[in-house]
């Protein structure tokens, strides 16, 4: 590359382009703008890059209109000779609009000064990210020049008219920390982190680009279709449409968030032969979170709810929490006053067992203890009647050993409700090895009369969802103590679509509640259980340093009070256990999406959930697997299993990770050409 611009793209496939400022040399004049124009194209046509990040040395950004070239050109003995002028600044132009309207991410990380043109290319690119101490500013109009290259377009669209104009009339030079106030700058960070946030967002937005071309298409509706005429912005739309449609990505959140949702919404598996079950008042064992969250669903949905607790206080206690909740959504205005009101209205707190005598359901969400819910188990079976159903709320534990401490196991359900119960729209219902068609039946009908989207799972150790998001949880661990940076690890995350990085998710959980699963296990596995090293991790940091999660302000974040959050400092040398060779964002972010789908796939292979529709469809709901796959299922099918399954080989072994081998049920759909859709399955 030339002496004005430095080319480099590292091991993730960010390109940095240096601006290599020496004096008053490397200004834009027409050779410098013919290096920009081929760095440019380089990152275009180069597939292995994902995105640009901008930069310059020294203390300046990128050098502003060189002046001496300036005069030169514009001296009254090339009068003549204005196309020529004109057709450099046009190239320049020609230029920024390629960076701006790139499918690939353009950031400005702004080192030092950006003044005139060089604020222009700046604001040309997708983000702009600049350390303190800097100054920007339309610096030329001092000098009696107009913005050359759509700067004044591009501020105007960004701050609005009146301001803009504020800025452009006097080529007012602003700090960094004004600049970020006005809005020409995204983001302010210490100078020595700036190329690492800078390339960070690159890899973070090319993925997120990828995943959303929806939002591309909207973009481009409501810019370049705008002001031009009906037919042709009709035509524009209508190209667009097709275009996103065909794509991978629509077609699969289509299927399952569309037809496959509406399918489970429907109870197209509900067992057949059975009435339809009605409900009018339920029963809730519990009025903690979850207990909570389950009556205000069913009272907002015209059920009688009977909330019930150890004392009458405590069930008290919950109500309150329920109606200051509700209180804060009718301010909001999420929720009509008088529903809100007559919805707490059908709830009555109590601790008398005997008031769920006339119930058609029961809901027990009482602490997650076999003794605890045995106990609840008996005294509400003692009080409701015989045709009543008894649902029990649990993530973890089996069904049918919690069902050993009924009196009718047929007549007894997994109901998994997802926190926060009011928002969250999937239901996982568990079905015991006893538990009858008719009962479950019923618990499908109760999923609907309340609003949500049930998926029927078979009883197992974690059924589906929540031993799927273990999986997602510990690959994170063993990360950490493979040596991989917890930053990396949660960019990852964050890369791979998730909603939540698994860090931040496990600390939301809670730390100790996921080191008391896991010694759960291995008593309950005994000498089949194998430890990790991410789980050893998390025990110590439970055990040693009381950092149970979010709950108590410590995990592997640090929790401040004003709500802000950081990683915690001690936390890679507590965790490093090994080294791992140069570990790319794309390796880290398959890791994470391959340890649950393959997780998934084992589900889907050991018959705990029989169809690859709702297995998707709760991954999506449940706990927001990556939407733009349509779920893990959908994520196998789209590469294709034979390419997934040599992917994860690949990763298992550059990692030493049993979690991320195939299971031979995908082998063999990968070794036959096939797809676990197009498979026929076993539904229950």
């Amino acid at each position: 590359m030339s002496s004005a611009i430095r080319f480099e793209i590292d091991g993730d496939g960010v390109a940095t382009l240096y601006w290599q400022l020496q004096g008053t040399a490397n200004t834009l004049r027409p050779e410098t703008m013919r290096d920009l124009e081929a760095a440019v194209d380089r990152v275009m046509v180069t597939p292995a890059i994902k995105g640009t990040l901008l930069t310059g040395t020294g203390n300046q950004f990128v050098g502003g209109l060189d002046l001496a070239w300036l005069l030169d050109a514009t001296s009254p003995e090339r009068s003549d000779d204005d196309e020529s002028l004109l057709a450099e600044v046009l190239r320049l132009n020609a230029v920024l609009r390629r960076i701006e309207t790139s499918d690939k991410p353009f950031v400005a990380a702004i080192n030092g000064d950006a003044c005139g043109a060089a604020l222009e290319l700046a604001l040309a690119c997708h983000r702009r990210i600049a350390g303190k101490n800097c100054q920007l500013g339309f610096t030329d109009v001092k000098l009696g020049l107009p913005p050359s290259a759509g700067g004044a377009l591009r501020l105007t669209r960004m701050v609005g008219a009146p301001q803009a104009a504020g800025l452009l009339e006097n080529g007012q030079l602003l700090s960094t920390i004004a600049a970020h106030k006005a809005g020409l700058i995204d983001e302010l960070v210490p100078a020595d982190e700036l190329l690492v946030s800078a390339r960070r967002w690159v890899l973070l937005s090319a993925a997120q680009r990828m995943q959303h071309p929806v939002r591309a298409a909207i973009k481009a509706m409501l810019a370049d279709d705008l002001g031009v005429p009906m037919d042709a912005a009709l035509h524009a739309a209508a190209t667009r449409f097709v275009e996103v449609a065909r794509g991978p990505v629509a077609r699969q959140m289509t299927r399952t968030l569309g037809l496959s949702m509406a399918r489970a919404s429907d109870l197209a598996r509900r067992p057949r032969g059975f009435a339809k079950r009605t409900f009018r008042k339920v029963g809730v064992l519990g009025a903690g979170l979850m207990g909570g969250g389950v009556a205000l669903v069913a009272a907002r949905a015209g059920l009688e709810v009977v909330l019930l607790d150890v004392t009458q206080a405590a069930a008290e206690r919950g109500l309150a929490k329920l109606r200051q909740q509700e209180e804060a959504a009718i301010a909001a205005g999420r929720i009509d006053q008088r529903l809100g009101h007559a919805a707490l209205a059908r709830i009555t707190a109590t601790d008398s067992y005997e008031a769920l005598r006339d119930v058609d359901l029961v809901v027990e969400a009482v602490f997650e203890d076999r003794a605890v819910k045995a106990e609840a188990t008996q005294r509400a079976e003692a009080a409701i009647s015989r045709q009543a159903v008894f649902a029990t709320n649990t993530s973890t534990l089996p069904i049918s050993g919690l069902a050993q401490e009924s009196v009718r196991p047929a007549q007894f359900v997994g109901l998994h409700f997802f926190s926060p119960v009011p928002r969250m729209p999937l239901l996982e219902i568990i079905r015991g090895k006893i538990t009858s068609d008719e009962t479950l039946a019923t618990a499908m009908d109760f999923a609907q009369a309340i609003g949500k989207t049930p998926i029927v799972v078979n009883d197992a150790r974690g059924f589906y969802t929540t031993r799927v998001v273990m999986a997602y949880q510990a690959e994170s661990f063993d990360m950490l103590a493979q040596g991989v940076a917890p930053d990396l690890v949660e960019l990852a995350g964050a890369a791979s679509g998730m909603p939540v990085p698994p860090l931040a998710l496990s600390d939301a959980v809670a730390l100790d509640l996921i080191h008391q699963i896991n010694l759960q296990a291995a008593k309950d596995l005994g000498a089949a259980y194998q430890q990790t090293p991410g789980y050893a991790m998390v025990g110590r940091m439970v055990e040693e340093l009381g950092r149970n999660g979010k709950k108590v302000g410590k995990g592997f974040y640090d929790y401040r009070e004003d709500g802000t959050k950081q990683l915690w400092p001690g936390l890679h040398a507590m965790a490093a256990e090994g080294a791992v060779q140069f570990a790319s964002i794309d390796d880290l972010r398959d890791r994470l999406l391959a340890a649950q789908a393959l997780e998934t796939a084992r589900c889907l292979e050991e018959g705990v959930i029989t169809d690859p529709s709702e297995a998707d469809v709760g991954a999506l709901l449940g706990w927001g697997f990556a939407p733009w796959t349509g779920g893990p299922l959908s994520y196998i099918d789209a590469q294709g299993p034979a390419a997934f399954v040599a992917r994860c080989d690949e990763l298992a072994e550059r990692y030493g990770s049993k979690r991320l081998q195939p299971p031979e049920m995908l082998r063999r759909i990968a070794a036959d050409g096939g797809t676990i859709y197009g498979t026929t399955w076993q539904l229950d």
